[in-house]
């Protein structure tokens, strides 16, 4: 069926009307744009809420200065309607898929979207399950990626959801692992099979040395403490998955961090968005087999929590105070 025989007049979408907390978030309903070339039309089905869309929300986003941007990154969904690209990717109208957008806009019954942005959901795979990982994984993988030959890495937050992905896959490289966490995702970093460091401890980095033995390669950030370094072995490099910064600080720290880290060398800045923009190939290859790692049970995720996308506001109070190992997926369909 292609796309002049639908009608999809409108679409709801979860808008930011302001900065500031949870009461932020509006659902409206608006006009879903026309396909456009080769474009196809997405039903999501399910779209994870994750971290940077509740600083998005809050103000600290460095990609979204202004409000009144749909939040989401990443989807699961079927395709509506089909184009030549798409079929020459081999997704059909009908086909389970799973993408990651260059700019939000994810949280909304429909996209019109590039089939470039797409890949095909592992046959048999749960759809919320999966809606957890495409942003998450790709990331994990991607700054594994950036930290090269790197045999010992840090990963900071390890018992978030990129980065328990990122211990899976470092490990499975091969890699040494050290994680840093609170205190209360202790038992879920020592799961993963690494030494737990806690980063509210005043001399964490001295701790990450000595379980690395003598400092690590790579460091996995997403804080832009400059601290990270202590914890690196001559040589080594930070690969900066976000710069978290202070409360209230966030976008001016992350500008700040992003300077500082241009003038190290060694060091990256794992930009997803980007990754998806300007190398689809490449990401649509990983993206594909990180799905298939998780549908064969090799890759373990987040637990999803679901939330009705009429209850956003409940969604986001939720992701705020969320445990480890559990992430907020939003039941758009």
């Amino acid at each position: 069926m292609g796309s002049s025989e639908h009608d999809i007049p409108s679409r709801l979408v979860a808008r930011v009307s302001r900065f500031g907390d949870a009461s932020a978030m509006v659902l409206a309903r608006e006009a879903l744009p026309a396909p456009r070339g080769t474009d196809v039309v997405v039903r999501v089905t399910y779209a994870s809420l994750g971290s940077t869309d509740l600083l998005a929300r809050r103000g600290g986003y460095v990609l979204q200065p202004r409000p009144g941007f749909v939040t989401g990154y990443d989807f699961v969904g079927e395709l509506v309607t089909e184009s030549a690209v798409s079929l020459a990717l081999g997704l059909r109208e009908g086909a389970a898929i799973a993408g990651v957008l260059p700019r939000m806009g994810a949280h909304a019954t429909f996209l019109t979207i590039s089939p470039t942005f797409l890949v095909a959901l592992p046959s048999g795979m749960d759809a919320a399950a999966a809606a957890v990982l495409p942003l998450d994984a790709v990331t994990a993988a991607r700054a594994l990626e950036l930290a090269g030959p790197a045999r010992r890495v840090l990963v900071q937050g390890a018992s978030g959801a990129v980065g328990a992905l990122a211990v899976q896959l470092a490990r499975r490289e091969g890699r040494v692992v050290v994680g840093t966490a609170s205190e209360r995702g202790r038992d879920a970093v020592e799961r993963l099979g690494i030494p737990f460091v806690d980063y509210a401890a005043a001399d964490w980095p001295a701790h990450v040395r000595e379980a690395s033995g003598g400092g690590v390669d790579a460091a996995i950030d997403h804080t832009g403490s400059p601290r990270v370094r202590e914890a690196l072995a001559p040589g080594g490099a930070v690969i900066h998955t976000a710069f978290a910064g202070r409360p209230g600080h966030e976008r001016g720290d992350a500008v700040r961090g992003s300077f500082d880290s241009a003038a190290h060398l060694r060091d990256r800045v794992c930009s997803v968005p980007l990754y998806v923009a300007t190398r689809r190939a490449e990401y649509r290859r990983l993206l594909a087999s990180l799905l298939a790692d998780a549908a064969r049970g090799s890759l373990r995720a987040a637990e999803p929590v679901l939330f009705p996308l009429g209850e956003v506001w409940e969604a986001h109070r939720f992701a705020e105070a969320a445990e480890a190992g559990r992430k907020v997926v939003l039941a758009v369909g």
